[in-house]
C-alpha cells in the first residue's frame, strides 16, 4: 500500500460540498441519517445503502462516478477534496489541473479552454439530479489526498 500524499490543483467545475459542510455547493434536500454520529447526505435517487450506513465521502464518490460512468460522462472527476482535519467534501471537474513542481498556475488560454467542458458538466449534473448555488462551473483551487 502506498502512503498517502497531499496534493494541490486547480479544478474547473462545481464544488458539491460533503458532510462536514452540510453540502454547501448544492441546493438539494438533505437526508439526516446516523452512524453513530449524525450526518447528512443529498437525496438523489442513485443513493446506495453505504451512503446511508456510513458517513464515508467515498461511498458518495463512488456511487456517483458509477452513475457518471453509465451515462457516457466517464471522463469527469469527483474528487474528494480537504475542508479540514478529517473532513472531506467533493468537486465535480472537468479539469484538473496539477503542476509537477512550481507554482499553481494556468496560462489564459488554459483557463478559457475549459469552457469546451460546460455541456458535459452541466448534462452530469442532471444525471446526478444535483443543484449547484453556482450557476455555471468555476475554477477552484483545493488540496486533496491520493
Amino acid at each position: 500500500m502506498g502512503a498517502i500524499e497531499n496534493h494541490e490543483a486547480l479544478m474547473y467545475g462545481y464544488r458539491l460540498g460533503g458532510p462536514a459542510d452540510n453540502w454547501v455547493g448544492l441546493t438539494n434536500e438533505l437526508v439526516r441519517y446516523t452512524d453513530g454520529s449524525p450526518f447528512l447526505m443529498p437525496r438523489v435517487p442513485w443513493e446506495t445503502e453505504a451512503m446511508r450506513e456510513e458517513n464515508h465521502s467515498d461511498h458518495f464518490a463512488a456511487a456517483a462516478e458509477e452513475v457518471l460512468a453509465a451515462n457516457g460522462l466517464g471522463s469527469l472527476f469527483l474528487r474528494t477534496y480537504s475542508l479540514g482535519w478529517e473532513a472531506e467534501g467533493h468537486i465535480l471537474a472537468a479539469v484538473v489541473h496539477e503542476p509537477e513542481n512550481g507554482p499553481l498556475t494556468l496560462d489564459p488560454a488554459s483557463m478559457s479552454a475549459a469552457s469546451q467542458h460546460d455541456e458535459a458538466l452541466k448534462r452530469a449534473l442532471s444525471v446526478l439530479e444535483l443543484r449547484t448555488r453556482a450557476s455555471k462551473p468555476e475554477w477552484i483551487m483545493a488540496s486533496y489526498y491520493a
